[in-house]
């Protein structure tokens, strides 16, 4: 399959939105259950959501503080370190003749770190964290993917760099 330049880029970012949104998802229902185990006198053992509501006396206020600093960190890994992934893969896309095959868009290293980051994600679900951990790490993450599926969507839109 051949796709326009722009319509690879497009392809790129629609994927990394994909998986951001799921993992906000499965993050959120992390956080819903952990705050449910600290609502219900249930939990045991660490929980980020039962020390910060030592501080607010709520479990509410603690998830959603959780929320927010999950998203500003995922912002910041978005914009900072996934900027230099997208801009990457974009120049391998723009630097490929048109139409692009489907199969090159991605180097085959790319597709290792994609695969290894997969299977972490997948092995998370095994590890003994937390409800909460594991919650505050997926909405991070997703945020960061919907803030680099954001950069690739601009690339998509945005005129190619000509070379001085």
């Amino acid at each position: 399959m051949r796709l326009k330049r722009e319509h690879a880029i497009l392809l790129s970012g629609l994927i990394w939105m994909g998986i951001g949104i799921l993992l906000l998802i499965k993050g959120r229902q992390y956080l819903i259950d952990g705050g449910n185990t600290v609502i219900n006198g249930t939990e045991q053992g660490f929980s980020l959501i039962g020390k910060i509501s030592q501080y607010t006396k709520s479990p509410e206020l603690a998830a959603l503080i959780l929320i927010c600093a999950a998203l500003l960190i995922g912002f910041f890994k978005g914009r900072v370190v996934f900027k230099r992934t997208v801009n990457r893969v974009v120049a391998r896309i723009r630097s490929q003749p048109s139409p692009v095959q489907l199969n090159s868009i991605y180097s085959k290293g790319y597709l290792l770190l994609i695969g290894g980051m997969m299977l972490l994600g997948m092995s998370f679900k095994y590890l003994p964290l937390p409800l909460d951990v594991k919650g505050f790490v997926d909405f991070a993450v997703g945020s960061a993917l919907i803030n680099g599926a954001m950069l690739y969507f601009r690339a998509a839109i945005a005129p190619p760099k000509k070379a001085l």
